[in-house]
C-alpha cells in the first residue's frame, strides 16, 4: 500500500489476513504483530491527540447535564454543607489572627500542629464537596477516611501537652527516613536520579531521633508512645484514646472505596438497589453518609481549634471580647452543620422512598395478568 494510504483498519486487517497464509519464513510473528499494532495505534489515536476536546465533547455535555440534575435534587443541602466548610476556614483565619503571633513568639508546637491539621481538614472537606457535586459519593467517603484520621490526631493533640505536639511535628523526620529507604530501593528501576544522601547520614539521624524521643518514636504513630506506656500504638488504639472508636464501622466502610479488597468491587455506596452493577461513573445516590461524616468531623476539629484560642492562648494576647466571639463561632458552625445534615437527610429519605415506590410498582406489574392471556374456566 502507498505511504499516504490509511493503514487502520483496512491495511491492518489485510496484512493480518495475508500473514495467516504465509509460511514460517520472515520475521518472527510476534515481532511483526508488535510493529503492525504500533502502526495501527498511532494512526488510530492521531486525530484524538490532535483535538481531544472534540472527541470528549459529548462526554462533557453528558457530565454537565448529570451535574445539573444532581444540583436540582441536592443543591440546597450541598450549599449548606459548603457554608460549613467556609465557616471552618473563616474561623481558622480568625484564630490565626489572634494566636498566630503569640504562638510563633513562644514556639507553641501545639498551635502549630493544630492549625496545620485544621488546614488539612478544610482542604479534604473541599475535596469531598467537589466529589459529591460530581456524583462520586464513593470517592467522597474515601476522602472522609483521611479527614477522620485528622480528627483523631487533632483531638489527641488538643487534649495533650505541648511536648506531645512537638513529638508529632518532629515525627515528620521519621517519615522522611522511611521515604529515603524506599527511594534507595526503587530509584534505579524507576529511572530517577540517585539519592543525594548517604545511608550513614540516615542512620545517624535515626540514632538522634531515638536518643531524643525514645526507640518507639521510630515506629508508625511513635509520636504518641507516651500515651501508651512508651509503646507505639496502632491507629485503632489512637481512635479509642480519642474516644472516636464508635466510627470504626464508617471507617471500614470508607476503606472499601480506598483499597482493592473484594468488598470494594461488590458493594458501592453509590447504588440504591441490590442489583449487581459495575460502577465506572457518577451517581446521584449515596451523598448523605460522606457529607454527614465530613461535616461532623470538620465541625469538631474547628470547634477544637476555637477552644484552643479561647482557653490556651495567653490572656495578654486575647481581648476580653475575643473569648465570647470564639464561643459564638463554635455555636454557629454547629448550627450550620445541623441544618446541612438535616437538609441532606431529607433528600436522601425522599430518594429512597421514590426507589422503593418504583420497586413496588415493578413487582406489582410483574404479577398483573397481561392483556389477552387465556384463562381456564
Amino acid at each position: 500500500m502507498a505511504d499516504n494510504d490509511r493503514y487502520w483498519p483496512t491495511g491492518f486487517f489485510d496484512e493480518l489476513s495475508a500473514m495467516s497464509g504465509e509460511g514460517s519464513d520472515g520475521p518472527p510473528l510476534s515481532a511483526r504483530l508488535e510493529d503492525m499494532s504500533r502502526r495501527a495505534a498511532e494512526e488510530l489515536t492521531a486525530d484524538l491527540i490532535a483535538d481531544p476536546r472534540r472527541v470528549l465533547g459529548e462526554a462533557a455535555e453528558q457530565r454537565a447535564a448529570f451535574e445539573a440534575r444532581l444540583e436540582a435534587r441536592w443543591g440546597r443541602g450541598l450549599d449548606l454543607a459548603d457554608l460549613v466548610v467556609c465557616e471552618a476556614l473563616q474561623s481558622a483565619m480568625w484564630v490565626h489572627g489572634l494566636a498566630g503571633p503569640a504562638a510563633a513568639a513562644g514556639s507553641d508546637h501545639k498551635y502549630g500542629a493544630l492549625v496545620r491539621l485544621h488546614g488539612k481538614a478544610v482542604l479534604t472537606a473541599r475535596e469531598v464537596m467537589i466529589l459529591l457535586r460530581s456524583g462520586y459519593s464513593s470517592g467522597a467517603l474515601a476522602r472522609w477516611r483521611t479527614l477522620h484520621e485528622v480528627w483523631v490526631v487533632s483531638l489527641l493533640l488538643l487534649k495533650g501537652d505541648d511536648e506531645l505536639s512537638r513529638r508529632y511535628l518532629h515525627h515528620d523526620t521519621v517519615e522522611g527516613l522511611k521515604a529515603q529507604e524506599e527511594y534507595e530501593e526503587t530509584w534505579e528501576t524507576l529511572g530517577h536520579e540517585p539519592p543525594d544522601w548517604t545511608a550513614a547520614g540516615r542512620e545517624q539521624m535515626r540514632e538522634e531521633m531515638c536518643d531524643g524521643f525514645g526507640s518507639a518514636f521510630l515506629s508508625n504513630y511513635g509520636w504518641a508512645a507516651p500515651l501508651f506506656n512508651d509503646k507505639a500504638p496502632t491507629f485503632k488504639q489512637l481512635q479509642e484514646r480519642a474516644e472516636l472508636d464508635h466510627w470504626r464501622g464508617y471507617y471500614r466502610m470508607a476503606s472499601h472505596g480506598t483499597h482493592a479488597n473484594p468488598k470494594g468491587i461488590s458493594w458501592n455506596i453509590q447504588s440504591l438497589t441490590t442489583a449487581e452493577m459495575i460502577w465506572a461513573g457518577p451517581s446521584d445516590a449515596g451523598l448523605v453518609d460522606p457529607a454527614q461524616c465530613t461535616l461532623i468531623a470538620l465541625a469538631s476539629i474547628t470547634v477544637g481549634l476555637l477552644a484552643y484560642a479561647a482557653g490556651d492562648v495567653p490572656e495578654s494576647e486575647i481581648d476580653v471580647v475575643d473569648r465570647p466571639v470564639a464561643m459564638v463561632r463554635q455555636q454557629a458552625i454547629r448550627l450550620l452543620m445541623r441544618h446541612a445534615i438535616e437538609a441532606l437527610a431529607d433528600v436522601g429519605d425522599q430518594q429512597r422512598a421514590e426507589v422503593e415506590a418504583m420497586a413496588d410498582l415493578v413487582r406489582r406489574a410483574a404479577t398483573f395478568p397481561s392483556r389477552g392471556r387465556s384463562h381456564d374456566r
